[in-house]
């Protein structure tokens, strides 16, 4: 978008792969540094996005009926259930947990870690809502600009109204609409069309306000990504690399999917814009394997002793946590696209989907639970105190 075309997809993920070495240079002068750094990007992304925004004239009453008593047709689970994917983001549990470590406390104070304990939480708590309002600023601009109830209801979709400049006939139905006055067609509106769409009804600059907050988002979300893997390689899973060999190792797997999926989708904006999409979805669907150990850490009086999170921050904890469990759960159960899928691979994923919780429940027990439940599970008479499970 930025040069017209003249840069392809492919070469652009090449760069990007490149650009990640830059912050180790940033690292090395320090932590702090590197925040600042993709604070930067994060804001220009946001000044871009919320631009846009302005331009296109909200509604303030539908705004904050829609915001405080949140609903969603049956068409549109699969891009709600992305967004909570993409403003949370598995990731970034465990970056916030890993930039704990990097902060100075005086632990031999009780009171210094109380406060520390409590400014961490304040800074999860603003960098998720700061994320949230990011990508409101996104929905909110299609809203006003773009959707349409014919093109959103029709099969195969949900379609937006697109101007006739941006719409492509070889995506979306084609069928006439009208939203504020202007003429155009049900279509996909994906990264790049939305580009061109809004240059046709904010004016040329929004192209390029688009494209830069694209290109402050992929680069502040390949630096994140590239941190997080280096903490869950050297905290969880051990692997003990300099930081030039676990950017270049964590880039290698990232890189090749990147790839694979620029060079398949090039020519085809659709499955382009399915792909990100379901790649949204798949971060919701990742959630519990990463909230849960959190969640199970944080209320482990063997970890953290008088530290611990008190009953009600847990009970809104795993509130939360089962909300968003039964949200993907019904996204799977209701999905047109799964359910219509052969009986074989409905059972490979039944049979997949009870692994994965068996997986995300062992993460949460205890060695005592465990062994009760196994004696239990033998027929066996083992008693120990519930009381230890926890």
């Amino acid at each position: 978008l930025l040069t017209g075309g003249y840069v392809p997809v492919i070469a652009g993920c090449l760069i990007t792969a490149c650009d990640t070495f830059t912050f180790l240079a940033v690292q090395y002068l320090g932590v702090r540094y590197l925040e600042a750094l993709i604070c930067i990007l994060i804001g220009t992304m946001a000044v871009c996005f919320f631009i846009n925004w302005g331009s296109s004239h909200t509604d303030p009453g539908p705004f904050f009926i829609g915001w405080l008593v949140p609903s969603s047709p049956s068409y549109a689970v699969p891009q709600a259930v992305g967004t909570i994917g993409a403003v949370i983001m598995p990731h970034n549990l465990y970056l916030h947990s890993g930039l704990v470590l990097s902060r100075k406390v005086k632990r031999s104070s009780p009171q210094r870690i109380y406060a520390a304990i409590w400014y961490a939480r304040i800074e999860s708590a603003v960098a998720l809502l700061f994320s949230f309002f990011i990508n409101l600023a996104v929905v909110a601009t299609n809203s006003n600009k773009f959707y349409n109830a014919v093109c959103a209801e029709q099969d195969h979709g949900p379609y937006a109204c697109l101007p006739p400049a941006a719409y492509n006939s070889t995506e979306g139905s084609g069928t006439p609409c009208k939203i504020g006055g202007i003429y155009g067609r049900c279509g996909e509106l994906g990264l790049m069309t939305e580009g061109y769409a809004l240059s046709n009804v904010l004016g040329p600059a929004a192209l390029y306000i688009w494209a830069l907050g694209l290109f402050a988002a992929g680069q502040a979300s390949t630096m994140v990504c590239t941190y997080a893997g280096q903490i869950i390689m050297g905290g969880c899973v051990q692997i003990q690399l300099k930081p030039w060999k676990r950017t270049a190792l964590t880039r290698l797997f990232a890189l090749g999917p990147a790839l694979a999926v620029a060079a398949s989708t090039y020519n085809d904006q659709t499955l382009f814009t399915n792909v990100n999409e379901y790649l949204n979805i798949l971060q919701s669907v990742q959630l519990p394997f990463a909230m849960l150990p959190v969640l199970h850490f944080a209320t482990s009086y063997k970890l953290l002793g008088q530290f611990v999170s008190a009953g009600l921050t847990n009970a809104i904890s795993f509130g939360l946590a089962l909300i968003v469990i039964s949200i993907n759960i019904f996204l799977i159960v209701t999905s047109p696209e799964i359910t219509s899928l052969p009986t074989a691979v409905l059972v490979f994923i039944g049979i997949y989907g009870v692994f994965y919780l068996m997986v995300c429940v062992r993460l949460v027990l205890t060695e005592s639970c465990r062994a009760w439940l196994w004696q239990r599970l033998r027929w066996e008479r083992y008693t120990p105190a519930l009381s230890e499970c926890g």
